[in-house]
């Protein structure tokens, strides 16, 4: 690509960038519109570099940069659209008044005043509008759960009842099960008018609308915008009902006609549970997805350069792993065009903290904090970094930093509880990771890393219950699955810890930890054969020595078990080797693979090598060093 071809592409996505914040923005789709215009800011025009281009290239290119600061005003009446476009003046009134009360909150005086409204746009205002009323009162309707754990029922009194740590747990996880299951079921409000609202009513009314109107309404720009919009609505509303294919395919609509509704990308990410879905979806977006022309400018119209498709591709990779240079290569290519955009570092951390290389991602959220000082965002991920690498101190400057500019986020909660944690203060972390999901009952890290504390306190019961809730939210999450594994371990369920260990293990397949738990498990469940396999594979991606001499000794037991007594030898000299290599560090399983192997040359008359290992033994517990004594003492006499 030439750079005057380049400059192209990045005047498009400006173009649709500036776009679509304001549509956002119009249409309440905040999030989505904070993203777009922050990906926005986050670009800058590149320098172009003049030994690369020919002397007529090099003319355009001047003029290009002669006439960039008329470039907005020339293309300002085409491109940047106008919040009175495709309104006649009464439905532009209603939109005015709609505004106001959604900014206001009053959800049901919204779809009162928008009933009889025809126009798409205004259509999804009001159904939305209509869908965020029920949602707002089903969570009132047990608004309560993660503080009593019991529904607010208007037909009795509240029961101030105090109760014991593990009854409360208990009536919390009941208390957000029955969330669940109201959500998932699209349980009947009462409107302020008194019609009944649920998801089922809602998506019936939305069906018939598109089913009547969509052909008429995709003739135009502004109707094209409205069927984007409902689509991404329809979406929502079956996800909401579990019918995740058909919410995929509304999801994959939507985007057709309007692709830079990045809200809609994470939810249709948010419907795809296994890396072979996703591999099927990415097929599609490749070879069949086709974007519209009306609602997309110049290059963004191409699937290879329509830059919302790329982002979705990290985020695709960040969940199910890929081809890792090929996600190297457009992140490159995103953070050339887009290099102070927050989330794109935000990506490139992840990669390094997925690595566990903490020290480079760390640094990466240095530079993050310091480019926007003020986003609570992904801020709670850089305190789980802090934590792991014992910066207890910087973790403490972050946690009163981010309390001050908003005490009420849950990223802010979490980033606190992991100060207490830290501090091993588990009760207020609890407390903390409880404020956080009453903020955002969604948070699965806040149910894991509050699932970590209740081990800590060796609660095990009220554990399981908060990764059972992160993984009912998203089975995705490696996590939640690995610390079901390890509570049930705890308890000694074995069968249902290695169940867990392979759900983590397909999760993460390159993972050395899953492995190694999964072999563990079998190892205490007496199958050596498959303890044997999942340790080589622990072993294949170790890369630390501490690591190998724990495995190597495992590894050598299950042979020893199996009866296969040479291979177990070689293992137990390739962990006792590794203290050599280590410059002297001595670790626990060298000491008993010199004693194994004391032992075994002492059996089969190898008086001299038995000797040589056992006086190495100089560490360990007394009764190993008096046990190599004993068979050192024994050699001499037998050599004599």
């Amino acid at each position: 690509m030439n750079e005057a071809a380049r400059m192209e592409m990045i005047q498009d996505i400006k173009d649709s960038l500036r776009s679509s914040s304001i549509h956002l923005s119009q249409w309440k789709l905040l999030k989505s519109a904070k993203w777009s215009i922050e990906a926005l800011q986050g670009m800058e025009d590149v320098p172009l570099d003049s030994s690369d281009m020919s002397q007529d290239n090099m003319m355009d290119a001047n003029s290009s940069n002669n006439h960039a600061k008329t470039i907005f005003n020339e293309r300002k009446n085409g491109r940047i659209p106008r919040m009175n476009d495709g309104f006649t003046e009464d439905e532009f009134d209603k939109y005015l008044l709609a505004s106001s009360l959604f900014d206001c909150k009053e959800f049901d005086r919204c779809v009162y005043f928008l009933e009889n409204v025809s126009e798409p746009r205004l259509k999804f205002l009001k159904l939305y509008c209509k869908y965020l009323s029920w949602d707002k009162k089903t969570v009132e309707s047990v608004e309560n759960v993660l503080v009593t754990g019991k529904a607010k029922d208007p037909n009795q009194c509240n029961d101030s009842s105090d109760l014991g740590r593990d009854n409360e747990q208990n009536s919390d996880s009941n208390g957000f099960t029955s969330y669940l299951k109201s959500k998932k079921d699209g349980s009947v409000q009462h409107m302020e008018d008194g019609h009944q609202s649920s998801v089922a009513l809602i998506l019936k009314e939305l069906r018939d609308y598109l089913n009547k109107n969509e052909l008429n309404l995709l003739r135009s720009k502004e109707g094209e915008l409205g069927v984007a919009l409902l689509y991404y609505l329809k979406g929502v509303l079956l996800h909401q009902n579990g019918n995740k294919p058909q919410a995929l395919t509304a999801y994959v609509n939507s985007l057709s006609l309007y692709s830079f509704n990045w809200t809609c990308w994470v939810e249709l990410l948010d419907c795809i549970s296994r890396p072979d879905e996703s591999l099927l979806i990415l097929k599609h977006l490749n070879e069949q997805f086709e974007l519209s022309e009306q609602n997309h400018y110049g290059t963004q119209r191409i699937n290879t350069e329509n830059i919302m498709l790329k982002f979705f591709k990290l985020s695709l990779f960040q969940e199910f792993s890929g081809n890792i240079d090929e996600f190297l290569a457009n992140l490159e290519l995103l953070l050339s065009i887009a290099p102070n955009f927050a989330y794109l570092k935000v990506q490139n951390a992840l990669v390094y903290y997925n690595h566990m290389d903490y020290t480079n991602s760390e640094s990466i959220f240095d530079q993050i904090i310091k480019l926007d000082p003020y986003r609570l965002e992904d801020l709670d991920i850089y305190s789980n970094i802090l934590y792991v690498m014992q910066k207890q101190s910087k973790l403490a400057y972050l946690a009163q930093f981010v309390s001050q500019i908003d005490r009420f986020r849950p990223e802010t909660c979490c980033i606190i509880a992991n100060y207490y944690s830290a501090r091993q203060e588990h009760e207020k972390s609890i407390m903390y990771f409880r404020r956080a999901l009453i903020l955002n009952k969604k948070s699965t890290s806040a149910w894991t890393l509050m699932g970590h504390e209740f081990v800590e306190l060796k609660n095990s019961h009220a554990a399981v219950e908060c990764y059972r809730r992160a993984v009912d939210i998203n089975n995705r999450d490696f996590r939640a699955w690995y610390g079901l594994g390890q509570a049930y371990e705890v308890l000694d369920m074995h069968m249902y810890s290695l169940y867990y260990f392979q759900k983590a293990c397909a999760l993460k397949p390159l993972d050395r930890r899953m492995w190694q738990a999964t072999a563990d498990c079998y190892a205490k469940l007496k199958y050596s054969s498959g303890a044997i396999k999942c340790y080589l594979r622990a072993l294949q991606l170790s890369t630390n020595p501490d690591q190998e001499a724990q495995l190597f000794y495992r590894l050598a037991e299950q042979y020893e078990e199996t009866s296969e007594l040479e291979k177990c030898k070689s293992y137990m000299i390739k962990c006792m080797e590794l203290e050599r290599s280590n410059e002297g560090l001595v670790t626990d399983e060298a000491i008993k693979a010199k004693l194994w192997l004391a032992k075994n040359e002492f059996q089969n008359k190898n008086y001299e090598e038995a000797y040589n290992y056992a006086i190495s033994i100089t560490n360990g517990t007394s009764q190993e060093v008096e046990e190599a004594r004993t068979i050192a003492r024994n050699c001499r006499m037998l050599l004599k």
